[in-house]
Formats: C-alpha cells, structure tokens, sequence
C-alpha cells in the first residue's frame, strides 16, 4: 500500500527493541513489513523520535538502524526529559505490559499502540482497558490481522451471509494460548463473533509453562462448534484455519498469508449430489497488514477513523484464553515433546 498523512507527522516513542519493535525486518528483506519500525518508516505521517531498552548495544543498534536521535535505558529516564509524544508503541516481553502501560498514562503520549496480549493476566488488561479509557487514550492492540485487507473482506462477505451459516471451524496453532491463541481467537471472533468456551482435552508446553498450548472446543453465539488443536512449536510452527460454511468453505494457511475460497458445486461424477469445487489459493494482505495498522492509527488520532482492534477487543480474546486456562487445571499433565528444533518466531 501506499500510505499518504493528512496532517502533521507525529512523533512516535518505542518501547523495548526487540523482534515485533523491528528485528523481524532487520533479519530479512522483501515487500512484506512485519514490525513497528518498519511500518513507521514506511508512513509518511510518522516519525520515531526516541526508544527504551535496558540492553545498551541492542538499543543502540536500533538507533542506529531505524536513525532515531534519542534513546534511554528506562521509561523512567525518557519520562524525565520531558518529551510529549503523539504514539508510543509497546514491543516489550508480556510481562512487562502493565508496568509500562501504566508508565505511558503518566506520560504526555496521546495514543498507545500495544503488542499482544495485553498483560497476559485478564485482570490487570480489563484494569488497563479502564484506565485508558477513563484517560480517553486510544489504545490499540496488534492482533495485525485485523488490518489486513483480505480478512476485512472476508468478515463482510461473512456478515452479508454470501457464506450462510457457519457449520464448524477447525483451527491449528502452536506456542501458547495466550502468545499465539489469543491471535486465532481474535481473529475468530472478528470472522464470526464472540466464541464461548466450552471444553478443554488436552495441553502441552512448547513455549512457556505458564502459557500451555490448549486442545479445546468453543462454540459460536448460535452453537457451532469451534475446535482450537494444538501443535508442538519445537518441531514446526503452524497458524491454520478451516471455516465449514453452509455455502463453501474457507482455509486460511500459512500463517495467513493464503487462503482458498472453495463455492459449492454440483458433483461431476455422482448425479444429485453437490461438493466443494477445488478454488484457487489467493495471497492475502498479511505482508502490509503493519502498515495498515498505523495509518489507521494515525488517522485515528486525527479522528478520522475508529481502530478495528483496540483494547475491548483485546480483552474479550484474552478472557476466553483466561476460561480456557482455568478449565486447563482439570486436565490430564501437558504432553511431552518428542524431540526439539528450537524455538520458532
């Protein structure tokens, strides 16, 4: 895409250097921008003006990589000098979410933009998603998904019922509930609507022991049953899922960077019957879906459009991933691995 600004750059604060910050498109090259900075850097109604990471070498580094003049060891040390920022952005570990969450509404930032989850404890996001709130900061969540293009579509072609109802989902995923479920969660619930949690089979541990990968079944508002099965991350990463519509059927893949729309058909060989034709495999917008994410929230900020994942959507994904994991007590020990890779992105 080609994003234009409509009115003064604003200036951005980033938050931890790490992967999501902008070390994904460090890693690599190629059209598809996978990263804050990145994203900043291809906007032009942004421009980062300090960063915060107590690794000096690494923050230097993303100085001087994304050529950003100021950068400080602590938000602490950043909210001394003073700086008013128009957008902070969060990429530090989950665990720190709430404290420099809490530390930006102590700061002159007028909008946040926050990696997922939120907090990682469903209490401390719904505390955030308040004070933001009662602060009238926006806050927007990077469940980056929801800005991309063909899923936008696909959730109006749902809505507008060219789909019909849904019968079931099916859905593969691997790293944890809340690290990479809480993504297909969200996600499901943008496609189809809010998702009740109804079961949970099994677990596993192929990230962090806090955060299991969860085997279970949630249902849709009218009942049709939802299936998240889990993989192991240490022998390959997978983000998949199979929508089984009264008119078709829908597989986004590879991360969701393809997806097959398949329409029904009259089968060729048996008379009376109707099946599935084959589709086509069509790319997605996932490679820009960054992009679209801060142009919406730049405009956004100049109050020109509302943000497709902000804190309350956030939060309705993390406290299913919240009932899932207290239903996850009851069941048998997590599976062990059979042998280990290393741990994927």
């Amino acid at each position: 895409m080609c994003p234009t600004a409509t009115s003064d750059v604003l200036s951005v604060l980033i938050v931890g250097c790490g992967d999501m910050a902008g070390g994904y498109d460090e890693a690599r090259e190629g059209a598809e921008i996978l990263t804050h900075a990145g994203a900043y850097a291809r906007h032009p109604g942004f421009a980062v003006a300090a960063c915060v990471d107590p690794d000096e070498a690494r923050r230097r580094e993303f100085m001087e990589r994304w050529r950003i003049a100021d950068g400080f060891s602590d938000l602490a040390a950043c909210r001394a000098g003073g700086t008013a920022f128009d957008v902070a952005s969060v990429c530090t570990p989950v665990a720190a979410h709430e404290e420099t969450l809490e530390g930006l509404l102590d700061m002159p930032v007028r909008a946040v933009f926050c990696e997922k989850p939120l907090t990682g404890d469903v209490a401390a996001s719904r505390r955030m998603v308040e004070a933001f709130e009662a602060a009238g900061r926006p806050l927007a969540v990077n469940y980056f998904r929801r800005w991309d293009t063909s899923m936008s579509a696909l959730r109006r072609s749902i809505a507008e019922g060219a789909w019909g109802a849904v019968q079931s989902v099916a859905g593969h995923y691997s790293k944890g509930i809340l690290n990479c479920g809480s993504h297909m969660i969200d996600l499901l619930q943008f496609l189809i609507g809010p998702l009740a949690a109804e079961a949970v089979f099994r677990r596993r541990h192929d990230f962090t022991p806090e955060d299991p990968t969860l085997d279970a079944l949630l249902a849709t508002a009218d009942g049709a049953p939802v299936y998240l099965i889990g993989g192991d991350s240490r022998l390959f990463f997978t983000f998949e899922i199979d929508l089984m519509m009264e008119r078709g059927r829908v597989v986004i893949e590879d991360l969701g960077m393809v997806l097959r729309r398949r329409q029904v058909v009259a089968n060729p060989l048996y008379p009376g019957y109707e099946c599935l034709d084959r589709g086509e495999w069509v790319e997605t917008g996932f490679g820009q879906a960054m992009v679209r994410a801060v142009d919406n929230l730049h405009a956004h900020v100049n109050g020109k459009a509302d943000l497709p994942s902000d804190g309350r959507s956030a939060l309705a994904a993390e406290e299913v991933c919240a009932t899932l994991m207290e239903m996850a007590d009851a069941v048998a020990p997590p599976t062990p691995a059979k042998r280990s890779v290393g741990e994927m992105p």
